[in-house]
């Protein structure tokens, strides 16, 4: 396998997108190849490393025993130049044969015509019957298929199962029973029961999935914000209520993150519980090694269930001008076929999207993957595809600051359809 970077700016973009998806070989007028590619090109985001560039040796060991002829080329993307990389890609009528694509940017992707429509292949792949349909939907537009998802990582909740069990709580299985467990653990331990930081959309957004609300529709193709409603107003009340009026939330995590106090308050045992990812555990070892201590669970629906949750990571697609699409499907579904995408999930302490796989006993016996596997397999969503929910949430942080407001005191009602104004502004540019 041959590996090259985009690191050095524009020029070794264009330089590298002049080479791609020629591949040798004869194409046919829907670019599916008749022969073997010469070479094969795969785009990975990040800068990659030595684990990761051995992992795809492994990949492209498995696909040469079909193709022995084929070269794969590996090209790592750093994420701030992927924007600019496709852009080339896209404007030049060349790019990669098979690319890693973050999964909140396959709609925009699908939207100017860059992916090739792999429906027919997908149902021709035998394991693609078990991909998570949640994150799968995201891949898809006007009953067609234009890339599978590869790796994804969800929230759940961390706990101090130690405490859990001195104190005898249950883990929490709805709004009630989360508030409650706070409380029992704030009255005896006299930390923080549970971790609310305002500037958390991801998880604010569970709580508001569960309970039937959502951040903005879709009516007549266009976005309208939808914070206002009933569900979503009951939802965020309740979250902010967890600093406000059950005050089993520290205040200083107001304007704040997971990563900007919970994170570390969680890891030194001044914080009960808090929302996070399963890529957390490196992270929270490095604070302190507590980890026996530690358990997870699925953040709870109001009256019971498991929350919706978004599911971050990325998604694997055929660029659509590859003169070797079958052939860059083959070696896709090496790349993610349920071995691989495991053992690359699991390297990244993200998780593979194979509902079979996120059910195994590999996962339900894990004390803290479970509780993920569980939660991704459950349901996963995603939020607006509208363009300009970046500056929604990123820029502007709408929703955060809603939240953040509606700690301080302003009123739930007008701060929330204020909110939503900016929705429809924000969200159709």
């Amino acid at each position: 396998m041959k590996k090259t970077t985009l690191a050095a700016g524009l020029a070794a973009i264009v330089l590298a997108v002049a080479g791609c998806g020629n591949g040798g070989g004869e194409a046919n007028n829907s670019g599916n190849q008749t022969k073997d590619p010469a070479t094969l090109t795969v785009w990975q985001m990040g800068a990659g490393s030595p684990e990761q560039t051995q992992f795809l040796d492994g990949v492209e060991a498995e696909f040469r025993k079909k193709h022995p002829n084929t070269d794969v080329v590996i090209k790592y993307i750093p994420w701030s130049q992927a924007a600019t990389a496709f852009q080339k890609a896209a404007a030049g009528g060349e790019g990669p044969d098979v690319t890693e694509i973050g999964n909140t940017d396959v709609q925009s992707h699908i939207e100017q015509g860059n992916l090739a429509d792999v429906t027919a292949k997908l149902s021709a792949w035998p394991e693609g019957k078990d991909l998570n349909k949640g994150a799968l939907a995201n891949d898809q537009a006007s009953g067609k298929t234009y890339a599978v998802p590869w790796y994804g990582g969800v929230r759940a909740v961390w706990y101090r199962k130690d405490w859990f069990s001195e104190l005898n709580i249950s883990v929490p299985k709805s709004w009630d029973e989360l508030v409650a467990a706070a409380h029992k653990i704030q009255d005896a331990k006299h930390v923080g029961g549970i971790g609310a930081p305002s500037d958390q959309t991801n998880a604010i957004l569970s709580f508001i999935w569960a309970n039937g609300g959502d951040v903005a529709a879709q009516n007549g193709g266009k976005w309208a914000g939808k914070l206002s409603s009933p569900q979503a107003k009951e939802a965020i009340e309740f979250y902010s209520g967890l600093v406000t009026k059950e005050k089993v939330a520290p205040e200083k995590y107001i304007g704040k993150n997971e990563l900007q106090g919970p994170q570390q308050d969680f890891a030194l045992g001044q914080l009960g519980m808090y929302v996070d990812g399963s890529w957390a555990l490196p992270e929270l070892k490095k604070v302190k090694d507590d980890s026996a201590k530690w358990g997870t669970f699925p953040i709870p629906g109001k009256s019971g269930g498991t929350a919706p949750v978004f599911s971050g990571g990325s998604d694997l697609a055929v660029w659509k001008s590859s003169k070797s699409q079958d052939v860059a499907w083959e070696y896709l579904t090496v790349l993610n076929n349920k071995q691989n995408a495991q053992t690359f999930a699991d390297s990244q302490k993200f998780l593979p999207q194979f509902t079979d796989v996120l059910q195994s006993s590999k996962y339900a016996s894990d004390p803290l993957l479970a509780a993920f596997a569980s939660a991704s397999a459950g349901g996963v969503k995603f939020t607006p595809t509208s363009k300009g929910w970046s500056d929604y949430e990123s820029s502007k942080k709408v929703l955060p600051n809603a939240v953040k407001d509606i700690m301080q005191g302003k009123p739930a009602d007008a701060t929330l359809a204020a909110a939503d104004q900016q929705a429809n502004q924000l969200l159709n540019p």
